[in-house]
């Protein structure tokens, strides 16, 4: 993926995440909670984008 395809995918995630935290019921909680996890695991490989893309130019 591309430094702009995993903002994208992190954006997203965190709209997600944003819109279950506010709930009240579990499934709305789980569903943070995986978005969150989610978000996570795109850190690094966005870190290495950026810096492939910074090398680059």
């Amino acid at each position: 993926m591309t430094k702009q395809e995993l903002y994208e995918e992190m954006v997203k995630l965190m709209n997600e995440f944003q819109a279950q935290h506010n709930t009240t019921t579990k499934k709305g909680a789980a569903s943070a909670r995986k978005a969150a996890g989610a978000l996570k695991k795109l850190i690094t490989p966005y870190n290495q984008a950026s810096i492939a893309a910074d090398k680059a130019k």
